[in-house]
């Protein structure tokens, strides 16, 4: 029996004070693949299987195990490059405004990400669980490459839960009538929701995998059309203190979290 991912997300109270993410990350003696990982070169997987091709070496020596650990004077190469943990990349939570273009471009006639971000960041971030114009929410940007090719991938699906506000009431009986055939139709829905106080009309969704698009043609298809969609959970990120038309930076622990975890 598949289990959702955030049963109660919209019916259990939450406490400000708790996190989904670690907060006692260490990056000092990190295993040589965890260390490569860092500095970008790719998952700890595929860094995993570099050491073993012998491409990597640690002070002019080729490496052989994956579990060495990193130590303050090593220098660590990769085909020749030295690996550094200087680099920083960008990671932005955008709670994004309906209407707006997904897009940096500036459009005449049209609100865009170039008008939310302006010039406030000036290196080159892209989307991670982009949402079409017409939805809100929250949406992930960075200029980090690998982590946004490690989403790219089936087995790293992106979760989301979707607060929807349906065109017509949906009934308890009718909700539990229809999650069961869209679950087997669509495995990448864990459940369906009522949200707690809310009216009928208003049903959370959790998803491992998908998008926003791809929900609107399924409540399209079982004759309940959305008439908005809002992204209030991604990949264990919240709207918390963020809002509407607002973005943060993510948390170094956040960042790992997401690139590890």
């Amino acid at each position: 029996m598949k289990k959702p991912f955030k049963k109660d997300f919209f019916s259990k109270k939450k406490n400000p004070n708790s996190t989904d993410f670690p907060t006692d990350i260490n990056l000092d003696n990190l295993r040589l693949n965890k260390f490569m990982a860092h500095c970008g070169v790719g998952t700890r997987r595929a860094c995993e299987i570099y050491i073993k091709k012998g491409l990597v070496k640690v002070n002019d020596e080729v490496a052989t195990e994956a579990a060495y650990r990193v130590q303050k004077d090593d220098v660590i190469t990769y085909e020749g490059k030295v690996l550094n943990l200087d680099k920083k990349y960008v990671y932005v939570l955008l709670n994004k405004p309906k209407k707006y273009v997904p897009s940096f471009e500036k459009l005449e006639g049209e609100k865009s990400f170039a008008n939310i971000f302006s010039d406030k960041i000036k290196v080159e971030i892209k989307p991670i669980g982009n949402l079409i114009k017409s939805s809100l929410g929250l949406v992930l940007l960075t200029d980090d490459e690998v982590l946004i090719e490690k989403f790219s991938k089936p087995e790293h699906p992106i979760r989301s839960i979707f607060h929807l506000t349906l065109e017509k009431p949906m009934s308890a009986e009718t909700r539990q009538e229809v999650e069961p055939s869209l679950i087997e139709k669509y495995p990448n829905i864990h459940s369906l929701s009522h949200v707690k106080g809310k009216g009928e009309n208003e049903i959370g969704i959790e998803l491992k995998g998908g998008t926003d698009e791809e929900v609107k043609r399924i409540f399209d298809e079982i004759d309940f059309p959305i008439e908005k969609i809002d992204r209030v959970f991604l990949n264990g990120l919240t709207k918390k203190d963020l809002p509407r038309g607002r973005f943060r930076f993510l948390t170094e622990q956040e960042a790992i979290f997401l690139k590890h975890f």
